[in-house]
This record gives C-alpha cells, structure tokens and sequence, in this order.
C-alpha cells in the first residue's frame, strides 16, 4: 500500500508542476506573486519529499510543514470558489483534460485534504498549531503590500488586498476579515486531526507504526494500546514484569 501512496503523492507532484509551469517553465516570475502559484510550490515540495517517503518508508515531512501547506491549498481553494471570478468557460485544457484552473483551484486542494485525512498520521496538533499557521497567510499580504508599494504601477495580485482601491480602512477590515476565517479553518483541520486515530486510515505501515513517530509521542502509547505513562487503555496497569 505505500507503494501506492507514494505514487498517489507523486501524481500530486506532477499536478502543482503542471499548474505553475509559466514560471518554472517560461519564466514568468511575475507569477510566483500570486498566493495559488506559491501554494503550487509548496505543494510541490511537500509531495515530494512525502511521495519518495512513503516509497522508501523512511520519515515524512515534519507534521508542522504538512500543515501549513494543508492549509494553504484548502485556503486557494476556498478563496477561488467564493471571493475570485470563475475561470473562463474557454479556457483550455492543459492536462488530462482539466485547465488550470480545476487543477490548481479544485484538484488540487481536494486531493491534498484527502491526503490529509486518509494517509498522514493524526493527533500532533493542538489549537495554537493553527496560529501559527496564520504565520504564512499574514506573510503573504505584507509581501503583497510592500510589492505594491515598492512598485508603482504594478497591479496589486488579488482585489483584496488593493489598498490603492480599498484605502486603509477597507484593507484593514479585509484583514481582519480574512484573518479570521483562516484561524477558523485552521481550527477546523486541528480538529480533524484531533478526532481521528493516530495512524493514517490508509498506507500505514506494516509493522503498524506511523510514518513519523517523533511528530506524535504523546500517540504512541495510543497506538501500542497503552498510555505514556506505561497505563492500559482501559485504565487498568500491566503487571511489574509486563512494564
């Protein structure tokens, strides 16, 4: 089964590249400002080191990393089907019969919260996990505002964060606006992680461990049917020569 996950991971890989090729490809750096194309990146990565993991069962990337990019694309995915204009109806498709938008807006998020919840290891973050995630959101508008100052004339990525168009005060309210429904999300993917069982649903491993054992001590005991303080389940303590 790993071998099928890591395929499955590495697949994702293809898309991200598929969908941000104007700029590894034809050298579109201006695209990299956009946050979809940087998700695409990070998406990248992560399936990357994740899809050669799961193939050679060795350590995933750190929980913390899997997160912020777990966010990330649920964010694109979220944004583009509520705040962004639909893509157009001619637009053309590039791979598998799919445009870049499904890959980048739909595909893609979907298939990295199915990673999530079928094939990582659960119960490694606590509520102040998704504050830390804002850390790359927040990032994100400050890069978008000091580009937008520091280059005049240029267009600022997503109407948003346009403070030529919204003034201060609007930007403002957008910020606190967007702020807060990503540290919701984000609660609602800790939650998800806190709900579910230890090891991943699909592709754990043989030997029953999790693909990374050091971002869940406090799971471990779960898993092997005891606490981490040599405490049974049930509540009830192995004999001395048990321990």
């Amino acid at each position: 089964m790993s071998v099928l996950v890591g395929l499955f991971r590495l697949f994702l890989v293809v898309l991200a590249l598929v969908g941000t090729r104007e700029i590894w490809l034809h050298g579109d750096v201006e695209g990299l400002v956009y946050f979809t194309n940087q998700t695409g990146f990070l998406v990248a990565i992560s399936f990357a080191w994740a899809g050669i993991a799961s193939l050679l069962r060795t350590t995933q990337p750190p929980a913390w990393f899997k997160g912020v990019v777990t966010l990330a694309a649920a964010i694109t995915g979220l944004v583009a089907l509520l705040v962004l204009e639909p893509e157009s109806p001619d637009a053309p498709a590039v791979f598998l019969g799919l445009t870049d938008g499904q890959i980048e807006h739909q595909v893609l998020p979907l298939a990295v919260f199915a990673d999530f919840v079928l094939l990582d290891a659960h119960r490694r973050f606590r509520g102040l996990t998704a504050l830390q995630w804002l850390l790359y959101p927040v990032a994100y508008f400050v890069f978008a505002l000091v580009r937008g100052a520091l280059s005049p004339g240029s267009e600022y990525p997503y109407a948003f964060v346009d403070l030529d168009a919204l003034g201060w005060a609007g930007l403002g309210a957008n910020l606190l606006v967007y702020g807060a429904a990503f540290f919701v999300l984000g609660l609602v993917l800790v939650g998800i992680d806190r709900v579910l069982p230890p090891r991943p649903l699909i592709g754990g491993y043989p030997d029953g461990s999790t693909p990374s054992g050091r971002d869940a001590p406090t799971e471990a005991g779960e898993v092997a049917g005891t606490t981490t303080q040599g405490t049974a389940v049930d509540g009830s303590r192995p004999a001395p020569d048990q321990r």
